[in-house]
């Protein structure tokens, strides 16, 4: 009877840890995307921002940057976009 017990307790743990590694692992990284951020008339720089964040800085003059290099997070850049596709003219 103690075995018995005993084979049921550790199924039941295994049946937890089961649960409870799905769960952790069904939380997905967000995308991310670099942008030349407009801050002000005479300042620009590359921030990183959620994908679901990207129309909303497009729609105020943002640009996009092409490039997945998060060491240019913080550099200055050139917000310039003459041919209106969202894509900096001018890339780091």
């Amino acid at each position: 009877m103690l075995r018995l017990f005993s084979i049921l307790v550790a199924l039941a743990g295994l049946a937890v840890l089961s649960v409870s590694h799905g769960t952790v692992s069904a939380q997905p990284r967000a995308d991310k995307q670099l942008i030349c951020h407009v801050a002000d008339e005479s300042r620009s720089f590359i921030i990183e921002v959620a994908v679901p964040a990207v129309p909303a800085h497009l729609a105020h003059g943002d640009c996009l940057i092409n490039s997945t290099d998060r060491d240019l997070i913080g550099d200055e850049c050139d917000p310039t976009d003459a041919n209106d596709n969202d894509i900096c003219d001018v890339q780091p």
